[in-house]
């Protein structure tokens, strides 16, 4: 299937796709397997020592081994459910822009959509972090602000473009197109 068609429930009549991208699959896996590591170099480690240390205590306090095994059921069901959704957003998450809006698709259980009017759009930011220059992949995201969805002094927005590959010319090819729009309709 065609990536601009998972667009076509919701775009207008005389709405045409200009571009469409998708976020690069390893940029997101590599933020949340850190993330996962980090956070299972805390939890493992105390759990694992609860269990081996635990002894036995009288009725009515705490079991060592009880918390220690409940730590390690937390981990696991923390671990799966990261890995399960961001295999999820992965594969249904796609951005495009059209000749009238900037558009986000994305969803784990359905399908969601968020679109901003290209004439709202009043900033946009490119954000390349550590972890987009530890993988030598050239990713990044473009936020992009309007008075209904204001970037704060950080540059955070809920409307971006995450972990797309080339943010700088995927930046200027939509600054590009939407400056273009903004004076033809002047």
């Amino acid at each position: 299937m065609e990536l601009a068609n998972l667009f076509q429930p919701i775009l207008d009549d005389d709405e045409q796709v200009v571009k469409v991208l998708r976020p690069l699959k390893s940029r997101a896996w590599f933020g949340n397997i850190i993330a996962l590591i980090l956070f299972s170099l805390v939890i493992l480690p105390a759990g694992i020592l609860m269990i081996i240390f635990h002894e036995p205590v009288n009725a009515g306090e705490e079991d060592m081994l009880g918390i220690g095994v409940m730590l390690l059921v937390f981990w696991l069901v923390i671990s799966l459910a990261i890995i399960i959704s961001v295999s999820l957003w992965c594969n249904k998450t796609v951005y495009a822009w059209t000749n009238k809006r900037v558009l986000i698709r994305t969803g784990y259980i359905g399908i969601d959509y968020k679109s901003l009017d290209l004439n709202m759009v009043g900033a946009l930011s490119v954000n390349v972090n550590i972890a987009d220059k530890l993988l030598h992949k050239n990713t990044g995201s473009i936020a992009f602000g309007s008075m209904a969805s204001p970037m704060t002094n950080q540059n955070v927005s809920k409307f971006v473009f995450m972990y797309v590959a080339d943010p700088y010319q995927v930046y200027k090819d939509i600054k590009v197109y939407i400056d273009q729009k903004k004076n033809n309709e002047k």
